[in-house]
């Protein structure tokens, strides 16, 4: 039997079972995309995954994978043990002739390709699981080089057997991934003699600059470099957006060793002669044709950035395989009209907040600044579809990648304004880098005129700031009443859309929930702000007056209505209520932090105490860990938090 479910065992290059995954593997199915986009590859056929499962599909093999299930990886003797097993098994396994013959013809048409009845070849592992975006086996599993038509169908089939190396079997298992679910496919490729060889990224890997390619190159065959064994030359490759390379970096290594192909099958290595060592492996040309190459390969991956491997040999190039790189950190998309050089500073980071943000989360986010930004001018083409769409390319300033936001400062740079108002009143070390890069000319600033009317809202918005901003300054208490009223009056506007009898469906409280969001930018503007610039102007003043600057931030945790402060005390008190009740001080003392957010959601304590532990969640059960993002959970979710902190509490004798 020659074919499972009308899926080939054996498919070449061009056939459309190729470039499938689940058919040909990572490594095989990125060969044939190649090749079917007119790359320079060599030529090869794929024993697909369909034959490895038919294969593999006895009941001698499959009593020996059922070891990986009850195996445990840190047990390094044991997964050996578990690992030479397998591996011998599929090994030991009888191939039926018919199949046999089907990988040999296969094999005969490629001699004829090449006019040579002989010819040596690469096999090549490639399983369903690797050289994917978001997982990275590489080496893994194994390749063969300089196999002859004696030995191929014995290296196949310990390819096949490499899916279970030691290695493999505990990356799996750690990662999550069922052994069941992966297969393998084997890649029989036509064997370079490369003359050099090496790696090549489309992407800085170090620095994540993706106008970078970064090329090492060695003698011989890459397994020297790829294993670690040379050290090798390295280059460093700018390339515009007019592709236009040129070399930045260029590192001649030592390149002590080299690997050939033997004329009857194998490999040897070699030592390199002195003279060689000095000289680069490929010439500048060729190297500047080779990162032009592998930008060609990337933007066929729609400028997915790739890890490849290349071979030249007879003043020819050759890709080998490709893989995306998995390491990058992900950038932010461009914007619909957006191009060129952006730069993106990580609101996360200015908040001090390194998780990945939930999407509620960040629509909120980007709802609520984007909003405010529009309240005084800026980025007014854009509405609160753009800010609540799923899609990137709608998201022109707030920006998200990998669940984090960015905030694009572009247009700052590019403003004539920053001149004379630089960032540092946002976050002091963002204001050092920002004016490097301007200093950099790295962003040409615009003329005056060509942002007047943006300078024209940002004036009107400013004027009744700094005026509000001084009476606060002068009349606090009257400020303080003011800010008291509009935050009232926000919060009888929240619950009233919530209470409306037309806002008891879903879909409705999702639009009035938008409706506070876009509520909420004005309010601050109007009573936050100027009461925050109050503030600060007035912490800097007492900063001046006081001996020691930290003096006077420690005043201010003891003003009037400061929350966190006011939060502290109710927590304190709370904890001597507990301390003088001796039933629920043994509770604390003895129960573990789960068993005591039980009991409180269960409402399980004293009257008394369960009743100022549901004043105290009432009254900041809305705060939390990473609380700037929504969708993450309260500490009236998960009150273990606050019962921890009231057990330090608990130990505290003489506060």
């Amino acid at each position: 039997m020659i074919t499972t479910d009308y899926i080939p065992f054996v498919v070449s290059l061009e056939e459309k079972h190729a470039t499938q995954l689940d058919i040909v593997g990572g490594k095989g199915a990125n060969l044939a995309i190649l090749f079917q986009r007119g790359f320079n590859v060599p030529n090869a056929f794929i024993i697909t995954t369909n034959a490895f499962y038919y294969v593999l599909n006895n009941e001698q093999t499959k009593n020996a994978l059922l070891m990986i299930d009850k195996v445990d990886v840190d047990n390094i003797k044991e997964l050996e043990n578990v690992s030479n097993t397998i591996k011998q098994t599929i090994c030991n396994i009888n191939l039926e002739n018919d199949i046999i013959d089907l990988i040999i013809n296969h094999y005969n048409k490629l001699c004829e390709k090449i006019g040579n009845i002989n010819i040596h070849v690469a096999v090549r592992s490639s399983a369903t699981a690797e050289d994917l975006p978001d997982n990275s086996f590489a080496g893994q599993q194994d390749t063969y080089l300089h196999v002859t038509r004696n030995n191929l169908i014995d290296k196949i089939k310990e390819c096949w057997a490499s899916l279970f190396t030691a290695r493999a079997i505990s990356y799996r298992k750690k990662s999550n991934i069922d052994h069941k679910i992966v297969k393998l496919a084997v890649v029989i490729q036509e064997m370079i003699s490369s003359d050099v060889s090496g790696v090549a990224f489309t992407a800085n890997p170090i620095t994540g600059l993706r106008n970078e390619v970064v090329i090492d190159s060695t003698y011989g065959l890459g397994e020297a470099l790829v294993s670690g064994l040379v050290t090798p030359d390295h280059y460093e490759i700018i390339i515009d957006k007019y592709e236009n390379a040129q070399i930045r970096v260029k590192n001649i290594g030592e390149k002590s060793i080299h690997i050939i192909g033997k004329s009857d099958g194998g490999t040897e290595t070699l030592t390199t002669v002195d003279n060689n060592k000095k000289i680069e492996a490929l010439s500048d040309q060729y190297i500047i044709q080779l990162a032009k190459l592998a930008k060609q390969v990337e933007k066929s991956y729609n400028y997915q950035p790739q890890d490849l491997e290349w071979s030249f040999t007879n003043q020819k190039l050759y890709i080998l395989q490709a893989r995306p790189i998995t390491t990058l950190f992900p950038i932010p998309k461009y914007a619909y009209g957006q191009s060129g050089l952006r730069c993106m500073v990580s609101f996360g980071t200015i908040q001090g907040f390194l998780q990945p943000i939930t999407p509620l989360g960040q629509s909120t986010l980007r709802t609520i600044l984007c909003s405010i930004l529009r309240t005084v001018g800026v980025n007014r083409s854009t509405s609160i579809e753009d800010d609540i769409s799923s899609n990137p390319l709608r998201h022109h300033i707030i920006k998200s990648a990998s669940n984090r936001l960015w905030v694009d400062i572009t247009g700052v740079l590019t403003s004539p304004a920053v001149r004379f108002f630089g960032l540092s009143i946002i976050d002091t070390g963002m204001g050092k880098i920002v004016d490097y890069i301007i200093r950099s000319k790295l962003f040409p600033v615009k003329s005056i005129f060509s942002s007047l009317r943006t300078y024209l809202f940002l004036l009107f918005f400013f004027i009744p700031l700094f005026l509000k901003s001084i009476r606060n300054l002068i009349f606090p208490r009257y400020a303080k009443r003011l800010f008291m009223n509009g935050l009232e009056k926000y919060h009888e506007f929240v619950d009233q859309g919530f209470n409306d009898q037309n806002n008891k469906n879903f879909t409705n409280c999702v639009n009035h929930f938008q409706n506070i969001l876009l509520a909420l930018p004005p309010t601050i503007g109007k009573y936050a702000v100027p009461s925050i610039v109050s503030s600060v102007t007035s912490l800097r003043i007492l900063g001046k007056l006081a001996k020691n600057p930290v003096d006077a931030l420690a005043l201010t945790r003891a003003v009037e209505s400061n929350p966190t402060t006011e939060m502290n005390l109710m927590l304190w008190k709370l904890t001597v209520l507990i301390k003088n009740n001796e039933t629920t001080l043994k509770l604390f003392e003895n129960e573990t932090t789960y068993n005591l957010a039980n009991m409180y959601k269960n409402k399980s304590f004293d009257k008394d105490i369960q009743y100022k532990m549901d004043e105290f969640f009432d009254n900041y059960g809305c705060r939390g860990i990473g609380e700037i993002d929504i969708g993450c959970k309260r500490w009236s979710d998960e009150p273990q938090i606050v019962i921890e902190q009231i057990k330090n509490y608990l130990k505290i004798h003489n506060p």
